[in-house]
């Protein structure tokens, strides 16, 4: 078994342009419990410091997680 690594990488976002409590609750649900949500020019983002045992197992199973918390909820990029 490979040794994991906690991996800083953020997801920017759309489908939404200003803070949401009920939305915040379901980024955590599904799993983005490690992640900020934040906000730039009306552009969310998460940041994440996630563990796994690659930058792209990381990156994939943050994406499946944000994606699911919300149907508006799109990743547009991801910056790593």
């Amino acid at each position: 078994m490979k040794k994991k690594h906690v991996y800083n990488f953020i997801l920017v976002l759309s489908g939404f342009s200003e803070p949401d409590s009920r939305l915040e609750d379901s980024l955590y649900e599904a799993g983005c419990d490690e992640a900020i949500l934040s906000f730039r020019n009306g552009i969310p983002y998460l940041e994440f410091d996630r563990e796994a045992e690659s930058l792209e197992e990381a990156i994939l199973s943050a994406v499946q997680s944000a994606e699911r918390a919300d149907s508006r909820v799109r990743v547009v990029r991801v910056i790593s």
